[in-house]
């Protein structure tokens, strides 16, 4: 028997269920009892995840109507979407392929709520603190080529929605922590290493979210009809010493020191001051035209330019960069000889409101205790030989590389 909100839901979609944070989702809801389709890409999604949820009903497909005029989530009235669309090595494609993701899903026949996946993202690569939080929340200025797209995507299934008659809720998720997610491995490695310095001495809100708390909290987003409109989603009582300490605890490492706010102050301020006019007078000087190309600025600045150029442009740039192996490295600093760390460590906390958050449970499966010991045995089991070139996108990601984050095409 499938379990109903105050509205009555029959059957819950999710769109990208392959995807670490869709696969979440769709198995706190079917642990809740609730009727839930998964909608996969493809046969190797399937199997993943029947492998993790067996039993639950697994459809393969797109988004959108196939050419027989039907739709693979036709009979769901609620649909959670995670799916995600790369630019295929055209920048502007990150658009049209996303908002196409929603046009497609709002199609569906008895629709009548979308539940669609933002970021923090489009709040910008260094949040700084709001003055005006009201505003901040309203009028996000990304400064990232992926934080443009997804705010364009946001926008777009607002009012793509609205113009059908749908429900929406976008949610501008935080960094999701937890077992089988990188940031995770990230902060444990950083924890592990000893001249590691926590920004503010640990104080800044984290603007993350585990994994657990995420999916219980779109489990009750649903059953309480929940609001709909645009909210962060992030705990936003979590401390980056309380991030630190419970992946710490989790592997048997100890809570980085802290870095103090005078030094914390100065690496933020200097995030905040790169500027490609910068960059390029640096180069001038002194630098080769390769670190030019790597610097993180010059490297959004020209995304943005090819998203607005000709496509024969774009696909002409975008053959030469496979060609020539050209990618954004983001220079690394180190303070004091301690490890740089990317700039969502010394960001402020992300403006509100915020979507309701629901608590773990005491004891069990998604206790504190439960999350923790998953924790420490999922990084347990990575201590094998990493592949050809992991070591060396691992350093990437450390150092604030877009490119490496993001797959091509991916589910979240």
């Amino acid at each position: 028997m499938s379990r109903t909100s105050g509205q009555g839901v029959r059957r819950i979609g999710v769109a990208g269920a392959s995807g670490s944070v869709g696969s979440a989702i769709v198995q706190q809801l079917v642990a809740d009892g609730f009727a839930v389709v998964a909608l996969v890409r493809n046969g190797m999604g399937a199997a993943l995840l029947e492998a993790t949820i067996p039993g639950c009903e697994i459809r393969v497909g797109g988004t959108g109507r196939a050419a027989d005029g039907s739709h693979a989530l036709d009979d769901c009235d609620v649909i959670v979407n995670c799916a995600l669309a790369g630019s295929g090595g055209l920048p502007k494609e990150a658009y049209r392929r996303n908002r196409a993701i929603v046009d497609g899903l709002l199609a569906a026949r008895d629709l009548r709520w979308l539940v669609h996946f933002s970021t923090v993202a489009i709040y910008g690569e260094m949040i700084r603190p709001a003055t005006d939080e009201r505003s901040a929340f309203e009028s996000p200025r990304p400064e990232s080529e992926y934080g443009r797209s997804k705010l364009d995507v946001e926008r777009h299934a607002v009012r793509a929605a609205a113009a059908r008659g749908v429900k929406c809720t976008a949610l501008r998720l935080g960094h999701v922590v937890g077992p089988g997610i990188y940031r995770s491995r990230e902060i444990i490695e950083l924890a592990r290493d000893p001249r590691t310095r926590l920004p503010f001495d640990g104080s800044e809100v984290s603007n993350c979210i585990h994994i657990d708390t995420l999916a219980r909290s779109i489990s009750a987003l649903v059953t309480a009809d929940g609001p709909e409109g645009v909210r962060s989603f992030i705990e936003p009582a979590w401390t980056w010493r309380d991030v630190f300490a419970f992946h710490a605890e989790a592997v048997g490492a100890s809570v980085p020191a802290g870095m103090d706010a005078r030094a914390s102050s100065a690496v933020r301020e200097a995030h905040v001051a790169q500027s490609v006019t910068g960059d390029v007078k640096r180069w001038v000087r002194a630098l080769p035209v390769k670190q030019l190309v790597r610097s993180p600025k010059v490297f959004d600045l020209a995304l943005r330019t090819l998203v607005v150029a000709p496509d024969w442009l774009t696909q002409r740039v975008s053959q030469l960069n496979k060609r020539v192996g050209a990618r954004s490295a983001g220079a690394a600093a180190s303070v004091g000889g301690a490890p740089e760390l990317p700039p969502l460590y010394y960001s402020a906390r992300v403006p509100g409101p915020y979507l309701e958050l629901a608590s773990p449970p005491a004891t069990g499966a998604g206790s504190v205790v439960e999350r923790t010991r998953s924790l420490g045995a999922w990084y347990a089991g990575l201590s094998v030989p990493r592949l050809p070139g992991e070591a060396s996108r691992i350093e990437s990601l450390r150092t604030g590389d877009a490119s490496a984050q993001l797959p091509e095409f991916a589910e979240a």
